[in-house]
């Protein structure tokens, strides 16, 4: 019996190992390829950007937020629509 216990705690304790081993060289491996491919800063995306291109985006985001906000409405007022006649039809 104590054979068998000694067998699993040394299972468990070498599969712990693998995953710790695996954890820092995930760790290292993501570390390593953010030093070497790193995200451009805001100030070179701007720079690199010309002030049209940023006013077309912005009516963009303008008309998307607009029927995004349309149909919400639609949604909520076809939901309280259902809503009712639901609690009508109930009674």
């Amino acid at each position: 019996m104590a054979d068998l216990f000694f067998q699993a705690l040394e299972l468990m304790l070498a599969g712990m190992g693998v995953v710790f081993v695996f954890l820092i060289v995930l760790t290292a491996a993501v570390t390593v390829l953010t030093k070497l491919c790193p995200e451009p800063t805001d100030a070179s995306v701007s720079a690199s950007s010309s002030e049209p291109a940023h006013a077309a985006s912005a009516d963009t985001d303008n008309l998307s937020n607009a029927t995004k906000l349309a149909a919400v409405t639609v949604a909520v007022q076809r939901y309280r629509a259902a809503r009712d006649q639901a609690k009508d039809e109930q009674e």
